[in-house]
């Protein structure tokens, strides 16, 4: 009999013993799942972040005169224009033996009549180099958006067709011609879109597509 009472005795200690091994079993499971989650990565200090260096975006080319010191400059023939002055039309006339033709370019001169380097308005691509009997040497460059710079009446030209010239680049050397003998040393500059002239005195400081 009390061999019989001992063994329930135990048998219930080790039944309360499991279930409270149990219990604390749960409890820690619980206690687990609502924690915080740990974050392993480690936080960037902001400090340590060097700034990202994007590159700066070309600034777009304009029109630049085909010589430096535009001040020490005159215009000594004007692109003709309808609309334009009387003075102005009569400076866009060019003489040649006994008749008239129009302009369709500007020509500048130095103040003191004076050679000087002449150099390219636009960044591009020389398309041709030639002699005219009538307008001396002359070259064409080709730039984007279809436009076209001219400059005729070099008594030298230092470029070939097919060379890449950078605005601000040397072409050649102003000099006379045999059209417009009125106008002296000067450099006769065109500006032209597809087979458009544009005159250059209302386009210089734009965009070859805002042109």
């Amino acid at each position: 009999m009390k061999s019989w009472i001992k063994k329930i005795g135990q048998n219930r200690f080790q039944f309360f013993f499991f279930v409270g091994i149990l219990a604390l079993l749960f409890v820690a499971l619980v206690l687990s799942a609502t924690a915080d989650p740990i974050d392993d990565n480690p936080i960037d200090d902001p400090k340590d972040k060097q700034p990202i260096d994007h590159e700066e975006d070309p600034v777009p080319e304009v029109l630049k005169h085909p010589f430096d010191n535009v001040s020490d400059f005159m215009v000594v023939r004007k692109f003709y224009e309808r609309d334009a002055s009387q003075s102005d039309q009569e400076k866009a006339l060019i003489k040649y033996g006994t008749s008239y033709r129009i302009s369709v370019g500007t020509s500048f001169a130095r103040n003191d009549n004076q050679p000087f380097d002449v150099k390219s308005a636009f960044s591009g691509t020389v398309i041709e180099v030639r002699e005219s009997p009538l307008y001396g040497n002359y070259c064409i460059v080709e730039h984007a958006d279809n436009i076209k710079t001219h400059y005729y009446g070099l008594s030298e030209v230092v470029v070939k067709a097919g060379d890449t010239v950078i605005q601000g680049d040397k072409i050649g050397v102003s000099g006379t011609t045999e059209m417009d003998k009125e106008a002296g040393n000067h450099v006769y500059f065109k500006v032209v879109r597809g087979n458009k002239h544009i005159n250059p005195e209302k386009v210089f400081g734009k965009t070859t597509a805002q042109i």
